[in-house]
């Protein structure tokens, strides 16, 4: 059944992101829990734990560092923004960081078909692809199948590297980045994987999005058409100019598939 997707998450999600002035990481400070301790007694046995630096979780997303973004500098860089803001599973958080090829090996090869196996087994019900490898859209489809057609909760694909109308298929929300028509067909090609020092804040406020979606909200589908395209603008925040991507053959345009260009 498909469910409906809750308007008041856009007001939420200005809250949230629109006092940071444009910023997209969070302040720790501003959400950490703070608690004033009782005194002790003789008799309390209560163990008291520190406050998270967190907020606590709603749900665990998986982040997927596929082609492109999957060195160990850009996942230490991305995890330094990702950790404050909602914190790591391992740590009581929210984030279940995924690295293709190196968390998909089996048997010595690395198998993005492991991807079910591995959401299910971290206890995800929320994931963010970016650079989502190739077959990415195949592992998805299966996953749909299986769940009668849904994954079971939201999927957002950053800057993919797989096959576009799978990914639109599999997906939410499908952001891609796409040179300027002046930039010629050269360098098109050399930026095919877009790398900047904006990606890991765009990657918290997609993780940051997806976390204010009701927990029984397993996609978009309530959503009117131009209703994505808000959602695209919400998540990329004001350091992205975000317009629907046209299929250069055929004219159209996918309801879900959003072209991304940094100011």
């Amino acid at each position: 059944m498909k469910r409906r997707f809750f308007p008041e998450i856009i007001v939420l999600f200005f809250l949230v992101f629109g006092c940071s002035q444009g910023r997209s990481d969070f302040s720790q400070t501003e959400h950490t829990v703070h608690f004033i301790p009782e005194p002790a007694t003789a008799h309390d046995t209560a163990v008291v734990h520190a406050p998270r630096p967190f907020p606590e979780p709603v749900r665990r997303i998986a982040v997927l560092f596929g082609y492109g973004y999957n060195d160990d500098a850009f996942v230490s860089s991305a995890l330094e923004k990702l950790r404050p803001a909602f914190g790591l599973v391992q740590d009581g958080g929210a984030v279940i960081p995924l690295v293709f090829p190196d968390d998909f090996k089996r048997g010595g090869t690395a198998r993005i078909s492991a991807l079910s196996a591995l959401l299910e087994a971290n206890g995800a019900d929320g994931l963010v692809l970016l650079g989502a490898p190739e077959g990415t859209h195949a592992a998805l489809a299966r996953m749909q199948d299986a769940g009668g057609g849904s994954v079971g909760y939201p999927v957002f694909s950053l800057l993919p590297q797989d096959d576009l109308l799978g990914m639109e298929a599999g997906c939410d929300l499908v952001l891609e980045y796409m040179p300027a028509a002046n930039e010629g067909a050269a360098t098109a090609e050399e930026t095919s994987v877009f790398v900047s020092g904006n990606i890991p804040d765009l990657l918290v406020r997609a993780v940051g999005y997806l976390s204010l979606f009701p927990q029984d909200a397993v996609d978009l589908s309530g959503s009117a058409y131009a209703d994505l395209l808000q959602h695209a603008r919400q998540l990329t925040g004001s350091e992205w100019t975000v317009t629907r991507y046209v299929d250069p053959e055929t004219g159209l345009r996918p309801v879900n598939h959003f072209v991304i260009e940094q100011h």
